[in-house]
């Protein structure tokens, strides 16, 4: 049922090959009671990790010899591999050991990523404890998964980019936004799965535009951007609704969870130096509940709103210091 939940979000979302391999990977340690996931893809001789689930010694893009690594035989062999002890099996050599032994892992799970008839990757679940055979047919699925989403990438043609997305700042665009509130409200009354909804308005945009140029004004909205989906999960979707207006959609994230995100997204963009800081974000947070669009974005506004009346008021009665 997990995996059905999975494929269903990453349905909705309608999240990219690499989107796919990272959202999995993080799954991994959930779903197999390990402690890591990993999907790594060959290039050449080599695998490289494009995703790191739960394992932060371990950073992705690395590349290892196919050759020193475990993986090879499952990868070879196009079937599942199982280790139940890295440092006493037959199968692991020195560098295999110490390479696992630097992630606090004893036991190994590895599955090929099929593309055809080639193995084109491996996804591997580590842990500190022997793993079940049903966690092997657990990583089986959700090599399938992975499997279908790499063979979209390379089957199907890429739509327009700017039939979907942005060309400015590369988030999605309205058209997107509305098909994606649509799934996720349908979601949600089907199957009880809640998302939280976070607006976004650049206040002063324009006038910074009038007084500092388009190249500006632009440059911020690029800097926002990368700070918005730098600060969310592969899962979340960030969108530019209108030229001074964002959103983030956040599956199964509760008010308080998308609340903390805000924030630290508005410590960040207040950071940004573009404009002499003469721009504000003001947001407008919500969990959704059982109810339309409108009335999940008239809550949306109501909320942003008076999130930009509690800034005015802060800048206009400043707090009084005692001492």
């Amino acid at each position: 049922m997990a995996v059905i939940e999975l494929q269903n979000a990453i349905a909705a979302a309608a999240l990219n090959a690499d989107e796919v391999m990272s959202l999995v990977a993080d799954r991994v340690p959930t779903l197999t009671g390990g402690t890591g996931g990993i999907v790594a893809v060959m290039e050449a001789d080599e695998l490289v990790y494009r995703a790191v689930g739960n394992l932060p010694k371990l950073p992705p893009e690395t590349r290892v010899a196919k050759a020193e690594t475990l993986a090879r035989i499952c990868i070879d062999d196009r079937a599942a591999l199982r280790i139940d002890d890295i440092a006493t099996d037959a199968r692991a050599d020195a560098t295999s050991r110490a390479r696992f032994a630097s992630i606090g892992a004893k036991a190994l799970i590895a599955v090929p990523l099929l593309y055809g008839e080639a193995a084109v990757g491996v996804i591997e679940a580590v842990g500190t404890r022997p793993f079940a055979e049903s966690d092997v047919e657990t990583l089986r699925l959700l090599a399938q998964i992975i499997a279908i989403a790499l063979h979209r990438a390379y089957t199907y043609p890429r739509p327009r980019f700017d039939s979907h997305y942005d060309a400015l700042t590369g988030l999605a665009n309205k058209g997107s936004f509305d098909e994606r509130i649509l799934a996720e409200l349908a979601r949600n009354k089907r199957y009880g799965h809640s998302f939280s909804l976070a607006t976004l308005k650049l206040d002063g945009l324009e006038t910074a535009c009038d007084r500092f140029g388009q190249a500006a004004a632009d440059e911020l909205l690029r800097a926002v951007a990368t700070i918005l989906k730098t600060h969310t999960r592969a899962i979340d979707a960030c969108f530019r609704l209108a030229a001074d207006e964002l959103a983030i959609v956040m599956p199964g994230t509760s008010l308080e969870g998308a609340q903390i995100l805000v924030e630290r997204c508005r410590v960040h963009i207040s950071e940004v130096a573009h404009c002499d800081n003469t721009v504000t974000p003001s947001f407008g947070v919500v969990a959704a509940a059982d109810e339309s669009v409108d009335e999940l974005l008239a809550r949306a506004l109501a909320m942003l709103t008076s999130d930009k009346q509690h800034r005015r008021r802060s800048r206009t009665n400043p707090p009084i210091k005692t001492t």
